[in-house]
């Protein structure tokens, strides 16, 4: 007991050392400019083509292509980081003839996680834009594979799974409880645990060559892919976390027994369980959004005492459910299962405390504002994790409280003592598994009152069921949220719209749409062809119903041949604001068209 308060002591002076140092910004990559520029019309061929993100991206796939009015790609292959800034992507042109180009691009962010995108620049002339610019849309929507997105996220829930169930029950055994080593299912959720964890990580990386390329699932054996993954962050962290397992084994025996006798065994083994258990719980951080950013030493410490708060809490229940499920045998429960019950709770409030208290910080990290909450598809998910959270602290109460009132209410009925001193019933020398039996039990032990063996199992059974279902169910949310732009970024994003009327193609780009007049709106008008066209009458107002303010009209000016903006327009408040266009393509045709436009 007092070795596992000092490891979740440990992790909580970690927490909070951590939390004074200064804040990160961990996210996906953002594309924030491009040579040519999206959109630009060239008089001569450029030689290359650069992007330039704003965290550093891997470019191990080759996922940086020009396409050309054929069809066909028209860059000589070799995709680099120029003079070695590794937060730029370029790639070598051939002479281009006069025509519509479009620049594909799919690259891996710091966090592991793939970003793509596409645009148009065109030499000479915009004929073919229309054909240009319905292939780049449907480029930068392609969303890869059905079949491998769900793999992906199956592998990463199972990964979370046995790293928390492996590490976990591991350090407990270790620290608190060195008879569980005896248990055979003790045994079993160890190795259970251990291969489970070795078989997603190796599936993981097989997946993520077809995951990042968007390619179909029948690609996933591919050598060059997996030599590709081999060669990126996450691949390293992979590799490494397989290493780890294998140290890891020796440390599994040794709690078995297997190498040395008593006293002398744990004299290495529990050290050395702590060491890789701790490394263990570094790799998710080290290959996602922990590892990045401006301190990534906050994020990777946060994400350690998280995880490591969240597998002794998910490692207790797995060591309370080796002897609470049917067919529990004395082997199964060695030691004093009740005695071991009750330091289990203690543990699991302890962690509990953790497991909120860094899951606050690194959600007020991560979404930033309550409109990022719950106008972002990462705020929601996360919205969906503390809900059921939640639910498992609330059962995690019951179970405590099924134990301190099954504990109080044997300790108020126990007979006193008889004359020479001995106590006539002592409930932890029972085994638990005759509290099943409870008649029995008497029977076997006279002296023992009926509620001393009347131990409140089967409440307690079903309150840990639940709660280790609902916890596969956070880790399985939690696949989902390492895979989402964090909310915080998210909300970031300029808001965009486009639409078709009358023949052209409106495009519209609000940055940053927050309140203050630091907006800036930019009205696109496209012809048939994608070429910039100027229209007789274009006007732009803003309205809240909810408030009833406005319409407000928004000033736009001529900044070019189909080209309309506003610079530095005022949005009063937040809310859902109603976005109103009235075009006119000729003195007779006329189209109104809304949208909402969220505003924060």
């Amino acid at each position: 007991m007092i070795g596992i308060r000092r490891l979740l002591i440990g992790f909580g002076l970690c927490a909070l050392l951590l939390v004074g140092t200064p804040g990160m910004a961990s996210a996906h990559a953002q594309l924030e400019s491009t040579i040519p520029s999206q959109g630009a019309v060239l008089l001569q061929s450029p030689k290359q083509v650069i992007l330039h993100f704003d965290e550093p991206v891997e470019i191990d796939f080759g996922s940086l292509r020009v396409i050309g009015p054929s069809g066909a790609r028209v860059d000589s292959g070799g995709t680099r980081h120029p003079d070695g800034d590794s937060h730029a992507v370029a790639i070598a042109l051939s002479s281009l003839h006069s025509g519509i180009y479009v620049v594909a691009w799919r690259v891996i962010s710091a966090d592991s996680h793939p970003v793509h995108g596409a645009f148009v620049f065109s030499v000479g002339t915009a004929q073919g834009a229309a054909k240009a610019n319905a292939l780049a849309t449907t480029i930068a929507n392609q969303s890869g594979d059905a079949a491998v997105g769900a793999i992906y996220w199956l592998i990463r829930t199972a990964a979370f799974v046995g790293l928390l169930l492996l590490v976990g029950p591991t350090l407990l055994v270790a620290l608190l409880w060195h008879e569980g080593a005896r248990s055979r299912r003790v045994a079993k959720v160890l190795w259970s645990s251990w291969w489970i964890l070795f078989g997603a990580t190796v599936l993981g990386i097989a997946i993520q060559g077809v995951y990042a390329s968007a390619l179909p699932l029948t690609d996933i054996y591919r050598p060059t892919l997996i030599g590709d993954v081999l060669h990126t962050r996450l691949g390293a962290v992979e590799l490494l976390r397989l290493v780890l397992l294998a140290d890891m084994v020796p440390v599994l025996f040794g709690l078995q027994g297997r190498w040395g006798p008593g006293s002398r065994r744990w004299r290495w083994v529990t050290p050395l369980a702590c060491i890789l258990g701790l490394a263990l719980l570094l790799t998710p951080g080290l290959a996602g959004h922990a590892g990045t950013g401006q301190s990534p030493l906050l994020g990777l410490g946060l994400d350690v005492v998280h995880l490591g708060a969240s597998a002794a809490w998910l490692g207790g229940l797995a060591l309370l459910a080796t002897f609470l499920l049917p067919g529990a045998t004395e082997e199964d429960q060695p030691g004093e299962p009740m005695l071991l019950t009750l330091k289990l709770s203690s543990v699991a409030f302890s962690a509990v405390i953790l497991v909120v208290a860094t899951g606050v910080f690194q959600s007020v990290r991560q979404v930033g504002s309550i409109y990022a909450l719950f106008h972002t598809t990462y705020g929601r998910t996360l919205l969906v994790k503390i809900s059921l959270v939640s639910v498992m602290v609330l059962l995690g109460g019951l179970s405590r409280r099924i134990l301190n009132g099954g504990s109080r209410r044997a300790r108020a009925d126990r007979p006193p003592c008889d004359a020479e001193g001995h106590d006539p019933g002592v409930v932890t020398t029972l085994p638990l598994s005759s509290v099943a039996s409870g008649g029995v039990a008497v029977k076997e032990h006279p002296t023992a009152t009926i509620s001393e063996v009347e131990f409140p199992r089967k409440r307690l059974r079903r309150s840990v069921a639940t709660e280790m279902v609902i916890a596969i169910a956070v880790l399985a949310v939690t696949a989902l949220l390492v895979n989402a732009v964090p909310a915080k970024q998210a909300a970031e994003l300029p808001f965009s719209y486009s639409f078709s009327t009358l023949g052209v193609q409106v495009n519209t780009i609000v940055d940053p749409a927050h309140v203050g007049p630091t907006n800036q709106v930019h009205v696109y008008v496209l012809s048939s062809l994608g070429a910039p066209k100027a229209v007789p009458e274009l006007d732009l107002t803003l309205s809240l119903p909810s408030q009833s303010i406005g319409p407000l009209v928004v000033p736009l000016v001529i900044g070019g041949p189909g080209h309309y903006y506003a610079s530095n327009f005022d949005i009063p408040v937040a809310g859902t604001w109603v976005l109103k266009y009235t075009v006119r393509t000729d003195a007779i045709d006329e189209q109104v068209v809304t949208t909402d436009l969220p505003v924060h």
